[in-house]
């Protein structure tokens, strides 16, 4: 095995994450900035409400085991942003929440880079999403359609890149592991899509038993995963059982 091979493979990787996070940022960037220009109008209590709430809940992340990425509670307010308020108030809900489930806590250190990923995903997400259900929603489809459609987008767009970032990063392939994301993550996205669903027929402003609620259901969930998880963390480093000798018992 050649060292020099090898340490230059993995420079190789390394630039070309590097490259990926960067045009992640610069797409990203180009979204929020076209959204300021076309913002007119806030929609103050709601746009409020959704930021707190979402920033707030998105300390309660889970860590997707054997795959390098997490998923936490706020999910369900973004996707309510993104269906109920204007690009630009969705697209900074998503942002703040998805940098604040980006700190670490003790003693891991902050990374910025990953940090500029995260961030950069959810922008990009929380925007094609956007797009993808007003568009759905001016043609002669069910609202409930549209907030699927919008939905399904924003859940690829946000799966996607880190299957590719994670065949950068440490060489597995992309494919597999946005199947091991989606195998683990689907139920809650689901789970997700409906609270958002359910908040969209009922109209109006969110209130605050509205956001206690879907709150309270989504850290139930949350409860539940973990101790899920926790049970295959286990399992995984449980010893083997130790194979028996034909000759057991003589």
């Amino acid at each position: 095995m050649s060292t020099v091979a090898n340490a230059e493979a993995n420079k190789s990787v390394s630039q070309h994450a590097n490259v990926f996070v960067s045009f992640m940022a610069v797409c990203a960037s180009a979204t929020l900035a076209s959204a300021a220009l076309r913002h007119q109008t806030w929609h103050r209590w709601e746009f409020l409400s959704l930021m707190v709430v979402a920033a707030l809940t998105a300390r309660l992340k889970l860590k997707l085991p054997g795959v390098n990425g997490n998923m936490a509670v706020s999910l369900p307010f973004i996707l309510i942003a993104m269906t109920r308020l204007s690009l630009l108030e969705a697209l900074l809900v998503a942002g703040l929440s998805v940098f604040t489930q980006s700190i670490p806590k003790a003693p891991n250190k902050f990374r910025l880079v990953h940090a500029l990923f995260n961030v950069s995903t959810a922008l990009l997400a929380a925007g094609l999403g956007w797009y993808a259900f007003h568009l759905m929603s001016v043609l002669p489809s069910s609202q409930v359609i549209a907030l699927v459609v919008g939905c399904a987008v924003q859940y690829f767009v946000s799966t996607a890149p880190v299957a590719a970032i994670i065949s950068l990063t440490e060489g597995l392939n992309p494919f597999r592991s946005w199947n091991d994301i989606v195998s683990l993550s689907f139920p809650y996205y689901l789970a997700s899509t409906g609270l958002a669903s359910m908040a969209a027929s009922l109209g109006g402003n969110p209130s605050l038993p509205m956001l206690v609620g879907i709150t309270l259901v989504m850290s139930v969930t949350y409860r539940s995963y973990r101790m899920y998880f926790g049970l295959m963390s286990s399992n995984s480093l449980a010893p083997a059982p130790k194979a028996q000798s034909a000759a057991a018992g003589k």
